[in-house]
Order: C-alpha cells, then sequence, then structure tokens
C-alpha cells in the first residue's frame, strides 16, 4: 500500500506497508484477500437490538429508497422542466420588447399621416397601403388583378414624402413584428414540450409508484411488527398470569394464617370472659357467705348484750360460753380477711 503525502514542493513520499508478513507470492496475496472478505465487524451483527426496532428501520429503509430514487428522476425532470421555463420566460419577454417597438413605429405612422393631412380614405394613403403589402417579402399577400396593375403604374411613378418616410418606419415595423411572432412561436413550441413532459410523466407517475411501493413496503412491515408485537404480547400475559396466580396463592395464605389468628384470639377472649364471669360468681357467693356470719354474729352479739342488760352474768358464765364467744369473734375477724382478699381477686 502507498500513501501520497503533498508538499508545498509538490513532492510525494511513498510509505510502503507490509501487513502480510510471511505473504508471499500470487498464492499469499490471495489468501489474504479472502481473509479480509472472511472478515465480520462485531457493529454490523444486530447483538441487543430490539427486533421490532429493528424490522421497522429495515422497512423504512426500504421504502425510503423507492422514494429517493423517484425524487432523483422527478428532480431532473423538474430541473430540466425549469430550464424550458426559463428560456419560455426569456422568448416571452423578447416578444413583448419587439410588440412594443412595432406599436410605437406604428404610431409614428399614424403621427405622420396626421402631419401630412392625408385623408385615410384617399388615393394617397391607398396606395401606401397597396405599397406595404408588396414592401415586404415574406408575408403571404394576393392581390388581385386591378392590384397587380396598380403596383406597376406605382413602379414607375416617385413617391410622395409622406409615402416614402411611412414605407421605411413600415419596414422597420414589420421586422420588429416578424421578431415577436417568432419568439412567441418558439415560446409556445416549448410549452408545447411543457405539456408533453407532463402527460408523460403521467404516464409513468414514477413517484405514485414508489410512494405505493413504500406504503406496501410499510404495509408489510407494519403485518410483520403487529405479529412480533401479539407473540410478545402473549408471552407477557402468561408471564403476568403466573405472577398474579402465585400473587394471589400468597394473600390467600395470608387471608387464612390471618383468621385462624382472628379464631384464636376470639376463643382466648371468650375464654377470659368465662373466668372473670366464674369469679365474679364465686366473689357472689362470697359476699353472701359473708353477710350470713356478719348476720350471725349480730344476732350473737345482741343476744349477749340483751343478756347482760338483762342482768345475767355472762362474765360468770361458763367456760363453755365464753369459748363459744371467742369463737364468733374469731371467725368474724377471719370472715373479713376472706372479704378483703376477694376485693384483691376482682382488681387483678
Amino acid at each position: 500500500m502507498q500513501i501520497k503525502i503533498g508538499t508545498n514542493e509538490n513532492q510525494a513520499v511513498n510509505t510502503n506497508i507490509q501487513t502480510q508478513e510471511n505473504a508471499a507470492g500470487k498464492g499469499s496475496r490471495k489468501a489474504a484477500k479472502q481473509q479480509r472478505k472472511a472478515t465480520i465487524f462485531a457493529g454490523d451483527l444486530p447483538i441487543n437490538k430490539d427486533p421490532i426496532a429493528l424490522r421497522r428501520q429495515q422497512a423504512q429503509k426500504k421504502a425510503m429508497k423507492f422514494v429517493q430514487d423517484a425524487w432523483s428522476v422527478d428532480r431532473k425532470a423538474d430541473q430540466s422542466r425549469d430550464e424550458i421555463r426559463a428560456v419560455q420566460e426569456v422568448q416571452r419577454e423578447e416578444a413583448q420588447r419587439n410588440w412594443d417597438q412595432a406599436q410605437e413605429l406604428a404610431d409614428k405612422r399614424e403621427g405622420l399621416r396626421k402631419q401630412y393631412d392625408v385623408d385615410p380614405e384617399s388615393q394617397e394613403q391607398k396606395d401606401l397601403e397597396l405599397l406595404m403589402r408588396a414592401a415586404v417579402p415574406y408575408d403571404d399577400h394576393s392581390f388581385t388583378e386591378e392590384e397587380e396593375a396598380r403596383l406597376e403604374e406605382l413602379q414607375g411613378q416617385p413617391l410622395t414624402e409622406y409615402q416614402e418616410r411611412s414605407l421605411a418606419l413600415y419596414k422597420d415595423q414589420r421586422t420588429f413584428e416578424m421578431r415577436a411572432e417568432q419568439a412567441e412561436d418558439y415560446a409556445g413550441y416549448l410549452q408545447s414540450s411543457l405539456t408533453d413532459m407532463k402527460i408523460e410523466r403521467l404516464k409513468f407517475h414514477k413517484m405514485t409508484d414508489a410512494q405505493n411501493n413504500a406504503r406496501k413496503v410499510m404495509e408489510q412491515a407494519s403485518k410483520e411488527i403487529q405479529g412480533m408485537l401479539i407473540e410478545e404480547a402473549k408471552d407477557h400475559v402468561d408471564e403476568t398470569y403466573e405472577e398474579k396466580r402465585e400473587e394471589a396463592e400468597k394473600k390467600a395464605e395470608e387471608k387464612e394464617a390471618e383468621e385462624e389468628k382472628i379464631e384464636l384470639r376470639k376463643e382466648q377472649k371468650e375464654l377470659m370472659e368465662a373466668r372473670v364471669e366464674e369469679a365474679r360468681e364465686d366473689s357472689h357467693e362470697a359476699e353472701e357467705a359473708q353477710r350470713a356470719q356478719e348476720k350471725d354474729a349480730r344476732e350473737e352479739a345482741s343476744f349477749l348484750k340483751d343478756m347482760a342488760e338483762a342482768g345475767m352474768d355472762v362474765a360468770g358464765s361458763g367456760a363453755a360460753v365464753k369459748a363459744e364467744i371467742k369463737d364468733i369473734l374469731n371467725k368474724m375477724k377471719l370472715i373479713e380477711a376472706d372479704i378483703k382478699g376477694i376485693e384483691v381477686d376482682e382488681e387483678i
């Protein structure tokens, strides 16, 4: 491989780069060439690319190719038409310029007629008009026998000053008129060419065909992409369904566990309420027993009081009586302690 580097003195420096150290001869060069052809760049491979986006890009690229090719052809055709229109416009301007100059000369001729006071119906004017018709050889005129005879007569006669000046102006006028007609004819020919080109374009309608082809490519790609999206959606639905099923099972298990906890708390509450009710019933029975003992003690005390008031010697009573009274008092103290214990149990 040679690299040519330009310098100010226009000298070339040739640098030889040897890429195959052991390659020699035709066989080695061929092997190296095949190796280069077999080389694949990882960047050209569609690795980790969205297949839907990749398919859409391929379709867009193909559709754009159709349109670009047709647009290139149409652009050249449009350029040709623009060039023709430009020439056509120049010819129209040229025709208008010549018509203006011809009209200016016609106005001068009319001014001469008025200046020389020539009647439009006079013989001098009629002879001038006949001479003007015969003065321009490229005009296609036909003359009657009388007009031809009169022209022969005028050939041998001198023209009036008015006729000479007017005839000279007319020749120049006809020159400008002929130029204007030629420019108009050419502009008309160019218009016909534009029309023909337009008709041909309508026949082949490359851009329309390209757009239709591009539309078909995009429609086909759209169908393929829809299929890919449907398959992707199916996979997503399956995954979502499995996730929701697992989530529902988990929620059902959690709900069952929560219901068991609620049932257990309910049973514990009922058991506690039963215990409280039993304690209340026991407390009620204890209170009844206490009230009965207190009643007996009061009756006994009252009895003893009555005996004392009656003059009976309670103190001198037998030991058995005293022991009984003492036993009564002890029972009353015991009952009082039991009552306090019951109150503590109720608070707990």
